[in-house]
């Protein structure tokens, strides 16, 4: 195959893109204190802020857990309310689980936004910039509606529904509590306490929020790169039969480029499966749990005919459905993308090519037969199918529950 030559090309507009890309990845993470982590071009005092929410943020995830983990397994709470607090006290394991696997695998992040801001530099037509605005758009698209569901359904949980669902006469908590248990460290009766402790809930829960929309977030940018990179090789698979006619030494050079070129798409899409292997299978076991769980909740409150706390757990269910949803379309979508590449290189009128060069084709067809597939730790696949299987799952998980008690 014929030398590689270098087009001499600057996108002017790289470092702006690059910002637009990570933008909500970048607020999200800095929440976390793991942006200076994954972005090493951050000022001191950036480090600092960072240092100071990455510990505010294990606290009050500790203290939360360690709070309701006491009041569900123990004395003080009866079967009615360990079973309304296993949720909560699920969502808080797992997710200080995908934020202790965000912290262990912050080099490999950092590796794939150096990839994607090296894609961006080396754009060199305005046609591929265009390609990959259009899947930056598709990302911060996808990173709205995550953002959007979880905030709106984990909000109503932890503020609506403690101050207009019913209250149980054998509630001994008088001021309402979204998650019971803060009453064994604050006195409740005190306003200024109470303020203090039900603010303390609300922050807790912003930071679990945080945590589950950064890995949706994360996975869409990174995947509607990929997906745009993929576009570009098509856009040039497409090119190499029409407009000029080339003999075959600048047919060479554009099939060297396209190879490069797809080459460095399936490491990227490979690093993203690497990266996000053990957050997903995190996400996919707890979300299915705490599904199961929401579901119990639904029908106990349907049984008690209090509207508020239906529609709550109602829209908190569509919330967790929506965010797996979500990864199973970024799984599906990747996939369908490295699948393309195999049959536009078929479909392109590759017999008007000289000589043998069509064989050319042949490395790139043979891989697009072994898509890259995002998993939850390599053992299922995200994909439509999962995303239905996880829905049977939870059902089935809640039906054991309501026979069991």
């Amino acid at each position: 195959m014929a030398k590689i030559v270098n087009i001499p090309w600057s996108n002017v507009n790289c470092e702006g893109d690059i910002v637009n890309t990570l933008i909500w990845n970048r607020w999200l993470l800095r929440v976390l204190g793991i942006w200076p982590l994954v972005y090493p071009n951050t000022t001191k005092i950036e480090k600092i802020i960072a240092m100071f929410s990455f510990v505010l943020c294990w606290i009050v995830l500790s203290l939360f857990l360690v709070l309701t983990s006491i009041y569900t397994f123990s004395e003080r709470s009866i079967m009615r309310e360990k079973m309304k607090m296993l949720g909560p006290l699920g969502y808080v394991f797992f997710s200080m689980l995908k934020y202790f696997f965000l912290v262990a695998r912050h080099k490999s992040i950092r590796q794939c936004v150096q990839v994607l801001s090296a894609d961006w530099r080396r754009v060199e037509e305005d046609d591929h910039r265009e390609i990959m605005m259009r899947g930056a758009e598709k990302g911060h698209l996808l990173s709205k509606f995550c953002i959007a569901f979880m905030y709106c359904g984990g909000l109503s949980y932890n503020t609506i529904m403690p101050f207009l669902s019913q209250t149980s006469e054998q509630n001994v908590t008088v001021r309402p509590m979204a998650y019971l248990g803060f009453d064994i460290l604050f006195n409740l009766q005190l306003m200024p306490v109470y303020v203090f402790a039900f603010c303390l809930q609300c922050v807790t829960g912003i930071v679990m929020f945080n945590i589950t929309t950064v890995v949706c977030c994360l996975a869409a940018m990174f995947v509607a790169h990929a997906c745009g990179q993929v576009d570009i090789v098509l856009a040039r698979v497409k090119s190499l039969v029409k407009g000029e006619k080339r003999n075959r030494v600048q047919f060479e050079q554009c099939m060297a480029i396209i190879v490069q070129h797809h080459v460095r798409v399936l490491r990227f899409s490979a690093n993203i499966e690497d990266t996000l292997r053990e957050i997903c299978l995190v996400e996919f076991v707890g979300t299915t749990l705490i599904m199961c769980l929401i579901e119990y909740s639904l029908i106990t409150e349907w049984n008690n005919s209090d509207s508020i706390a239906i529609l709550t757990y109602f829209f908190l269910f569509v919330s967790f459905a929506f965010n797996i949803f979500m990864f199973c379309h970024i799984g599906e979508l990747l996939t369908e993308q490295c699948i393309k590449v195999g049959y536009t290189s078929y479909k392109i009128e590759w017999y008007e090519l000289p000589g043998k060069a069509a064989l050319d084709l042949m490395f790139m067809i043979t891989m697009s037969r072994h898509p890259v597939q995002i998993t939850a730790g390599k053992l299922i696949s995200l994909s439509f199918t999962n995303f239905g299987n996880v829905l049977k799952t939870s059902v089935a998980y809640m039906n054991l529950i309501r026979t069991a008690l």
